[in-house]
């Protein structure tokens, strides 16, 4: 049965996000073996959102990932107890805290990040650059639509 070009996007975008989540949770344990995928989107949240060099505000993790406040606070639990972040005072509120990396979660987050991006290279190492650019272009135009 032939399918329709939606349905064949369907189906590969479907394969796509099934490695994605494999490849993701195996980067998680390369940062800490026991932290999982879930823990890791948080840790990735937590770095962007304290790129300008303080923290971030739990609240601000759960609005960028779409998570509930309680999911969000037991992730910020479980990768402080891991050692992968800390948690600090809120420069704009006494009685409030921010969390940012550590060194150690630095550190073990760039690592996973060149790992990570070592794999892609060699996956689409037979890939012309005007392809790869034509994907990122693809999937940055389908990230922006919303869907």
């Amino acid at each position: 049965m032939s399918r329709s070009p939606l349905g064949e996007l369907e189906v590969e975008l479907t394969r796509l996000m099934r490695r994605a989540r494999s490849a993701q949770q195996r980067t998680a344990a390369e940062v800490h073996p026991d932290l999982d995928s879930a823990g890791y989107a948080v840790l990735i949240a937590v770095r962007d959102l304290s790129a300008s060099g303080g923290g971030a505000r739990g609240g601000e993790v759960s609005e960028v990932l779409g998570l509930h406040k309680s999911t969000t606070s037991r992730n910020l639990t479980t990768l402080e107890d891991l050692g992968l972040v800390e948690r600090i005072p809120d420069p704009d509120d006494a009685r409030a805290r921010q969390v940012r990396l550590t060194p150690q979660g630095a550190e073990a987050l760039d690592r996973s990040v060149l790992g990570r991006r070592a794999r892609l290279r060699a996956q689409l190492q037979a890939w012309e650059a005007a392809d790869i650019a034509a994907l990122a272009r693809l999937l940055r135009k389908l990230n922006d639509s919303g869907t």
